[in-house]
């Protein structure tokens, strides 16, 4: 067995594991039992307390750059320095799991389950379905696939701690940000975090196999590619 089937078998078997959780939450929050509604509600009265004008507003605002339009925005913006880079397989990699993953099958989901949005204690307003959430799955797959491209990189193992809590952390403030919001349920956070972490490990066990076959089809093209191949 080479190298790279070597690191894609554990990736797979971790975004496998993440994406068997999401299934089994998607299919309680369409059957809708009682301890779905008992989570939601309990976590929903632990978030949305001390509410303010001004908290809100600042919510609000940080809110919107784990929005899916954000997401393909600063996708665009990585993308276009990839290449610039001339690391065109990271770049096409990168680029195709937030738009496939993070934009067009999180839309598919949410018209598949078409969980209408919480209608209490909603401080702004927003349309369309909730579950899963978009700005948790895209915010995870966003900053999830940069806060792992940067704990490959990097070799320090403390700067790969301090990457992975403050990516962590900052997907994890959107998820709240969601619910104290009134616009989702906890379990529609919690699912598009499952979503996105699957998408995140399954679409890396890919990358390990396709990069340097890519990589060739590219030299074969008379295309000068320097994403790293090890």
């Amino acid at each position: 067995m080479n190298t790279n089937k070597k690191k894609a078998i554990p990736l797979f078997a971790i975004g496998g594991f993440a994406l068997l959780i999401f299934i089994i939450v998607a299919l309680a929050v369409n059957s809708e039992p009682r301890w779905v509604a008992k989570f939601d509600l309990n976590w929903i009265s632990r978030i949305q307390t001390n509410i303010s004008a001004s908290k809100t507003s600042l919510i609000e605002t940080l809110t919107t750059i784990g929005s899916a339009e954000t997401a393909i925005i600063l996708t665009v913006i990585v993308v276009v320095i990839l290449f610039f880079m001339r690391k065109f397989v990271v770049g096409l990699w990168f680029g195709g799991t937030v738009l496939v993953c993070a934009v067009l099958l999180n839309t598919i989901l949410k018209d598949i389950f078409q969980r209408p949005r919480p209608n209490f204690d909603r401080l702004i307003a927003e349309t369309g379905f909730s579950f899963p959430s978009g700005h948790a799955t895209g915010s995870t797959v966003f900053y999830g696939l940069a806060a792992m491209f940067l704990i490959f990189t990097v070799r320090q193992m403390w700067a790969k701690i301090v990457i992975g809590v403050v990516g962590l952390g900052w997907i994890f403030f959107i998820m709240y940000s969601r619910v104290y919001l009134g616009v989702h349920y906890p379990t529609d956070v919690f699912g598009g975090f499952l979503f996105g972490v699957a998408s995140i490990f399954i679409s890396l066990g890919v990358y390990f196999l396709v990069r340097e076959p890519l990589h060739n089809l590219l030299v074969k093209w008379r295309i000068k590619d320097r994403s790293v191949i090890k």
